[in-house]
Formats: structure tokens, sequence, C-alpha cells
């Protein structure tokens, strides 16, 4: 399990780096598998059915924080690209 990516199983909110092509894809289950989601610019809140809900992650460009909580609170990690299969 991914220590940087335990954070999203109660992703909230999300911040992009300043980068015009920055990109997110976050999975509904482990190993890149069920409904994707794919953000492009920053999220404070998502909404009732698709918090909580991300098991991993590809980030194609940027840094991005995640955290575990709405309004960027509780605990936050970045993410730099790469993929993060598991959480």
């Amino acid at each position: 399990m991914r220590n940087e990516l335990k954070v999203a199983l109660g992703i909230a909110g999300l911040v992009a780096a300043a980068h015009a092509s920055a990109q997110l894809t976050l999975y509904e289950h482990q190993g890149f598998r069920g409904r994707a989601i794919t953000i492009n610019g920053p999220v404070s809140n998502f909404d009732r059915g698709q918090n909580d809900k991300a098991s991993s992650a590809v980030v194609e460009n940027g840094r991005w924080q995640v955290c575990e909580d709405i309004r960027f609170g509780g605990r936050c990690v970045v993410l730099v690209p790469g993929s993060y299969d598991s959480c």
C-alpha cells in the first residue's frame, strides 16, 4: 500500500500547481479499474457520489495536493507525475 495515496481514500480537495496542462485521473478501484474521473484544475469538494471513492490515481502532469477532508482539511499529501496503483 503506497503511503502517499492512503489519504486519497477520503479525497475531498485537490489543488493543481499553476500548470496549464496539469492532469490527474482518479480511479474507483485499485489497479486503475472502475469508474474514472479526470481533473484538469482545482476542485475544493467532490459531489457526495464521488467523495471517498478514489483507490488509485495517475498524475500525468503537474503537482497535486490531495486531502482527506473537505475544504483541504485533514491530512494532505502532494502527488507528482506517476502512477499510484493502490491506497
